[in-house]
């Protein structure tokens, strides 16, 4: 298995930083609109007519996209909800490669047409991440509670393939699909044989509440021992695991806490509100009403995070996420 968690440039750059804030990376929920209502997901909740009207215009993405690249970041996640569904997500796209970020795109799937791979052709992403978390359609359609979305997201998974596109597969470990983890994961090495650029996976198993309170959710939470019990059934989730454990305990020796937000790392939201990270959202910065270097330097630095300190090395259960407390959104 193949994880992207750290890459090489990203440790090297931020040796170089030598513990200086800077916004290397930044996620950037464009939406929370999207097609599908997967049975786990944290933003659907938010996927209605009235909050989608409250969601950024293309005018204030721009502009505040141009505020974070005069601050020198370099990586830039677009996410969502589902960001293919803005009609208008080929423009901010566009915009953040001209801009000079390297991006990553969160992606069901089921959007991607030939005219969206064509244009990622000509203009290249860092790397495409499709949620996969079914391997049959029974088991994927339970989940995403989209019919048709099985074959949708196959589709646009052979689009990418088609043009050799970084390609990245995920899968969230549920109750309803905990049996075919390790199924999925074999479906991808597959992939990865038919020739072109190697797919890569990744494994997680958070579950988080949605953005409106509710923790309904949790009832597809699996429990640790049965994470554990998946990550030691296969030899590359548990050498990863273990690869994991160990930075986790070499940073806790040293002192360090175990979270990048607010230092090196951030999160936006679709309303324009600034964060710690995707799962840390008791405070927020308006960036309607300010500027993202005020919002990082001077407010981020204030927000509470309990990652901010080491913590128990039990705690650790994902492979590719660790889940933050709260989810509430409250402004700055």
């Amino acid at each position: 298995m193949t994880t992207l968690q750290d890459t090489e440039f990203s440790r090297q750059f931020s040796a170089k930083l030598a513990g200086r804030r800077f916004p290397f990376s930044g996620q950037w929920e464009l939406t929370c609109r999207c097609n599908l209502r997967c049975v786990m997901c944290y933003t659907d909740c938010f996927n209605t007519p009235d909050m989608i009207r409250q969601e950024l215009s293309l005018a204030e993405i721009i502009r505040i996209m141009d505020e974070i690249q005069e601050e020198g970041c370099l990586e830039l996640c677009l996410t969502g909800g589902e960001p293919l569904a803005r009609r208008d997500f080929l423009d901010v796209y566009t915009y953040a490669k001209e801009k000079g970020f390297l991006v990553t795109v969160f992606t069901n799937g089921t959007l991607i047409t030939e005219a969206i791979a064509n244009h990622w052709f000509r203009c290249p992403p860092s790397m495409i991440e499709i949620s996969f978390h079914g391997l049959t359609r029974e088991s994927f359609e339970r989940i995403t509670q989209g019919p048709g979305s099985y074959e949708r997201c196959l589709e646009g998974i052979r689009l990418i393939r088609e043009r050799n596109l970084p390609l990245t597969l995920k899968t969230t470990g549920m109750t309803v699909n905990r049996d075919e983890v390790l199924k999925i994961k074999n479906f991808v090495e597959y992939l990865g044989t038919a020739g072109g650029k190697k797919v890569h996976y990744k494994f997680g198993a958070e579950i988080r509440s949605r953005l409106d309170g509710s923790e309904n959710v949790y009832q597809h939470q699996l429990s640790a021992e049965e994470i554990d019990k998946i990550e030691r059934a296969d030899e590359d989730f548990w050498v990863e695991r273990r690869r994991q454990d160990r930075l986790s305990a070499q940073r806790q020796l040293r002192g360090e806490g175990l979270c990048g937000g607010g230092h090196n790392k951030f999160h936006i939201d679709a309303y324009g509100q600034l964060q710690l990270c995707s799962g840390n959202r008791r405070q927020s910065y308006d960036l309607r009403h300010g500027s993202f270097q005020e919002g990082f330097y001077r407010f981020l630095p204030r927000f509470p995070c309990p990652y901010r300190q080491p913590l128990a090395q039990q705690e650790l259960l994902s492979i590719e996420t660790r889940r933050h407390p709260g989810t509430a959104k409250e402004g700055a």
